[in-house]
């Protein structure tokens, strides 16, 4: 519902924006109406589950909008939706040459550079864009990534920063399951599974094994948390 209704005020802003440019003169009526009829192609595309044929509508309205970054942020979706990463990663680069402050641009460029293996692009976007958001989920996708990237003391530093936080006993993340099936904690469980994790590395074992417990306590059968607890004893 959230993409939706930015799509809407997205298509709402190109067409204003372009429909001041059109009246200026008789002569550019012509690319008022293009503009209209690839937003009403885009809209029935999407409709009818024809990704190919909206893909192809954003490009026509890219060559006539004023409004480049919204047209770029719902191609980005668009490929994000196709699972389609270095596409994802490609429009939201270019995106953020326009508007680096583009919050839309940075999350789902962040996502994209981490399915394919640049974490450090993907961890540069996240640490920009919780310079502008302030979200705790931000931060979390830093603590961790900071960790996979082997940076332990940034790592620590917010896990630590996100334990003060109020609203993490009521956000949730989304962990697979051995059998593929996903598997919800809150993220106070998974924040003390990555400070666990850190206490490994130090070689505190015992540190180690009672943060995945204190993990387990806050999400009973959190299965990743005993995993790695069951690793620890070993």
């Amino acid at each position: 519902m959230k993409k939706i209704l930015f799509l809407l005020v997205v298509w709402g802003g190109i067409l204003s924006s372009n429909k001041s440019v059109a009246q200026s003169a008789d002569s550019l009526n012509f690319i008022d109406i293009d503009v209209q009829k690839n937003v009403t192609i885009y809209q029935l595309a999407m409709q009818f589950n024809d990704p190919p044929v909206a893909r192809m509508a954003l490009y026509n309205l890219l060559f006539y909008s004023n409004n480049q970054t919204a047209v770029l942020d719902s191609l980005a979706y668009m490929y994000y939706d196709l699972n389609q990463m270095p596409s994802v990663a490609l429009v939201t680069r270019e995106n953020l040459k326009i508007n680096p402050d583009n919050q839309v641009a940075l999350e789902l460029g962040a996502i994209a550079f981490n399915q394919l293996g640049a974490k450090d692009q993907a961890l540069e976007n996240y640490e920009k864009l919780f310079l502008k958001n302030n979200d705790s989920r931000t931060l979390y996708q830093i603590a961790s990534m900071q960790f996979e990237l082997k940076r332990f003391t940034e790592s620590s530093t917010s896990a630590d920063i996100l334990l003060k936080r109020s609203d993490i006993d009521e956000l949730k993340m989304s962990f697979s399951k051995l059998d593929k099936t996903k598997q919800e904690v809150p993220m106070r469980a998974a924040i003390l599974n990555i400070k666990g994790l850190l206490a490994q590395e130090k070689g505190e074992i015992q540190k180690a094994k009672e943060l995945f417990l204190e993990a387990l306590n806050v999400a009973p059968g959190f299965e990743l948390a005993q995993a790695n607890l069951s690793k620890a004893g070993k």
